[in-house]
């Protein structure tokens, strides 16, 4: 199907592509292709047929921009690069100077070892090729006229397929069967179908719940900005309201931590600065949450005590006694000995892929060192710090600023939750969107269709193109 479908996607339109690349990342827990144990995911398999769309669009010099010396990608590649050296040098040339949990597909078992070269070392290098390559193909994508519009609806489309998974999800579980069993083919613990509280763990296409909570909460956050700024408010509301929602029942207490982390980005967000609409968006939010947080917890004291109860030991269960769970337990152990591992390396880190943590942040320190927390930060606030340019129209302002957002939204859940360096597709398309308007006055190039694309590149187009390429 992934095949069929890029092969497709190479002929048509260049914005299908793109709506494919979206959906893919949707089946997180899928099997492509598989090579004794090495497995291929949708998203990994569509990347090649993704970036080959943008070569042939935009050229090498194009794809080469989004790496430019006052670009937030050229830190994204500085990461890369260092990553891939230390993934090769550092677990041989710091052998056994210190004990890592290793991320090893020869050993399933989690277990302290000395530190050494493993299948990690060779599989988390390559995410991190994908990564880049993600965000340079959608950089080149950008630079053409109207493509933030069809990123927003690629997510859209995106939003609404995970709620429907979720729903799906939820009423297979009552109905007894799991009907998503086959979208789950790939070689990961498989945790669904669990309750918690009486209420099912909601994992749509994913393993297990917090991998959906991590996948969902950037989604709800984009459509939720996007409310908030009145860019399609109608769809982008329903779909925000949908996702939240699935959220709040999904029981995952990474999804609520990222919804305590991201209340608190919000409450000093500045959507006002592009459109005056969203100010007053974002205060009648908070005054109708906090009535309706406050009527609701009154009438649930009062006239439902049961209800409180239960409420309370869910509360405990799900949130308060997590990090004294067994799992709990094992996770703050991960962290732990990668803080470890910095100190013992003297910051130099024990190489990309040598170590399973519980935190993101904790996961690049002990991994790529200095070196790496300097660059990939570099990355992440040129990302996010630069102002939205106001040249531009307010569609393309709004989606880039909603794209930051939920980039910020996917550290949160990260920084609480993943295990390894790999983020996906969906948090490099999100980039890209946040880091591709230019603080000057931009050139587009127009939008194109495929025959003229097809007549440009048998020549027939070559004294047109080069008046009119750039606006």
């Amino acid at each position: 199907m992934v095949l069929v479908t890029g092969l497709v996607a190479l002929y048509a339109s260049y914005r299908w592509v793109i709506y494919g690349m979206a959906v893919f990342s949707l089946f997180g827990c899928a099997l492509a292709l598989g090579f004794g144990g090495i497995g291929i995911l949708p998203a990994q398999l569509f990347l090649a047929f993704f970036a080959l769309r943008a070569f042939n669009l935009a050229g090498g010099k194009r794809l080469a921009d989004a790496f430019a010396l006052d670009k937030p990608g050229f830190w994204l590649l500085c990461t890369c690069v260092w990553g891939i050296a230390g993934a090769i040098v550092l677990p041989r040339l710091l052998r056994g100077s210190t004990l890592v949990f290793p991320v090893d597909r020869s050993n399933p078992q989690v277990l302290l070892q000395p530190l050494g070269p493993v299948s990690g070392n060779l599989s988390q290098a390559l995410y991190c090729v994908g990564d880049v390559v993600v965000y340079c193909s959608m950089y080149a994508f950008l630079k053409y006229r109207g493509v933030y519009r069809t990123l927003a609806n690629a997510m859209f489309l995106l939003t609404f397929l995970d709620v429907l998974a979720g729903l799906v999800d939820i009423a297979s579980h009552a109905a007894g069967i799991d009907v998503l069993t086959v979208v789950k083919t790939a070689q990961f613990a498989d945790l669904t179908g669990e309750e918690m509280g009486g209420l099912v763990r909601i994992s749509g296409t994913f393993s297990e719940t917090s991998s959906f909570a991590g996948f969902t909460l950037p989604l709800f956050v984009f459509c939720l900005n996007l409310w908030l700024v009145g860019y399609r408010s109608r769809l982008a509301g329903a779909l925000a309201v949908a996702s939240g929602t699935l959220l709040l029942l999904s029981t995952s207490g990474t999804a609520y931590v990222g919804f305590a982390g991201y209340q608190a980005v919000l409450l000093f967000s500045r959507p006002g600065l592009i459109a005056r609409v969203a100010t007053v968006r974002r205060q009648r939010m908070w005054v109708f949450m906090g009535c309706a947080g406050v009527l609701g917890a009154l009438y649930v004291v009062l006239f439902l005590p049961g209800v409180a109860t239960a409420l309370g030991d869910f509360v405990e269960v799900s949130i308060l006694s997590k990090a004294g769970s067994s799992s709990g337990v094992e996770r703050m152990t991960w962290n732990a000995q990668g803080v470890t591992n910095f100190l013992d390396t003297y910051g130099i880190g024990v190489g990309l892929g040598s170590i399973r943590t519980s935190s993101f942040l904790v996961l690049v320190l002990a991994s790529l060192g200095v070196v790496g927390v300097v660059c990939y930060g570099m990355f992440v606030g040129k990302s996010l710090l630069l102002p939205v340019p106001t040249h531009y129209p307010f569609a393309e302002r709004a989606i880039c600023y909603a794209a930051r957002q939920g980039m910020i939204a996917g550290l949160i859940v990260a920084s609480t939750s993943a295990s390894v360096f790999e983020l996906g597709a969906g948090f490099y398309i999100f980039a890209a969107a946040a880091g591709a308007l230019s603080p000057r006055m931009p050139g587009r190039a127009p939008a194109r269709v495929p025959g003229r694309e097809r007549w440009a590149a048998s020549g027939g187009m070559n004294k047109i193109n080069a008046s009119s390429e750039i606006q």
